[in-house]
Formats: C-alpha cells, structure tokens, sequence
C-alpha cells in the first residue's frame, strides 16, 4: 500500500506502447458474423507470447489497454534487443491475424499493430494492492503510436520513437529509419515533436551504425 508519506523513487524505463490496427471495425464484423471468439483467442494468444518473453527481453507486461499492451523495459536495453522483440511480435500477429482474416466479411484497409515508445522517469503509486504507474513518458509513448498513421498511408509493423530515447537505443542500421515530425495531442502546446519512425519490415544490412544525422527526413 502507497501512503502519502513515503519517499518517491523515481524509476527509469522505457515505456513501449502497441494496439492493433483498425481493431474496431474488426470487433464488429466478428460480432455479426458470431466469431468474436476467434479475437478472443488471439489476444490470448498474444498475451502468452508477451508471458514467454519478458524474461528473455527482461521487460514487464505492465497494462492491457483493451486492444494492445504496454510494456516496460529497462531504461538500459538496447536497440538491437527492442527492435528484434518487437519485429518477432510483429511476426507472431502475422500469422495469427491470418485466422481473423478468414472470418472477416469486409477486411479493413489497415491491418496490424503499431508501436509508440518514450523513456524516462516513472513514478509507482500501488493502487488497490496493485502496481500504477504516472508520468510523461506514459504519455508521450501512447501519443507517438497514435500518430504513425499520420502522414503515413501503411502504419502497421512501424515503431515511432521520440528522439531523445533513439539517441540511447545505439545502433538501429538493420532496419530502415526515417526522422520525422508529429503533432502530438495536448503535448508542447500542439508544436512539431521530433521523432523517429522505423519500418520493422525492412530490414538492411549495413555496417555503418544508423545515427541522429544520418536519418533521412519524412
């Protein structure tokens, strides 16, 4: 139990934010058809992979969002394991979106997940036995993964990335990164946001480390 009186101990990590893609409209269709079952198990199906891999990646499965997760991860880890994580997640909902797929009566323009990640200071608050979380790079994290759509007409398997926490990831030269700018909602008054966004679908080889001035502009 948090009480007001106890010292806060700020924790830094790095906060990774995904949902799946046009899921509404998924939901609906598989309720009129009587298939819902089917997300049901993929969900499922998603949360056992998360389960398998927190050790390995040594993040937390910290929310459930209704349509997506929340994970935290050290503020240490480095971008080869993050990016590897998420594009073997991205693979994983691949094959298992194929089920959904079959069910569908109309399948929506977009389809897949999309990745929001921030970092930095976090501060615990133990809520009903339970441990929450408050601060900036929650925010920060589920405002960036909202808005890959914009400006961009293919989202899914794409991770946007604040700057600042690309310059800590370290060598990101496998896969394809664009430096980019987004409005995010209700944060710095509406002003451009630099940030990062990565294409965890194509992969490069390159032995030249991808850093901030090398980024190409979007």
């Amino acid at each position: 139990m948090t009480r007001v009186a106890e010292k806060i101990i700020p924790e830094n990590k790095i906060v990774v934010t995904f949902d799946i893609c046009s899921s509404s409209n998924i939901i609906e269709d598989l309720s009129l058809t009587g298939n819902l079952q089917a997300m049901r198990n993929m969900l499922i199906g998603i949360k056992n992979f998360l389960r398998k891999n927190t050790i390995k990646y040594n993040f937390d499965v910290y929310k459930f969002t209704g349509d997506g997760w929340i994970l935290l991860f050290p503020e240490n880890t480095t971008g080869k394991d993050l990016l590897s994580f998420l594009r073997q997640l991205s693979l994983f909902f691949i094959d298992k979106i194929k089920k959904i797929e079959s069910l569908l009566e109309t399948k929506p323009q977009i389809m897949g997940i999309t990745f929001g990640v921030d970092g930095g200071q976090l501060i615990k608050i133990i809520m009903m036995s339970k441990a929450e979380y408050i601060g900036r790079p929650l925010n920060i994290a589920c405002r960036l993964q909202d808005a890959i759509k914009d400006r961009d007409k293919y989202p899914a398997y794409k991770v946007l990335v604040s700057n600042h926490i690309f310059q800590k990831l370290g060598d990101c030269s496998e896969y394809q990164v664009l430096k980019v700018k987004r409005t995010l909602r209700n944060i710095q008054g509406g002003k451009d946001y630099q940030c990062v966004k990565i294409n965890l679908m194509r992969k490069k080889i390159s032995r030249t480390p991808v850093t901030h001035n090398m980024l190409k502009r979007s």
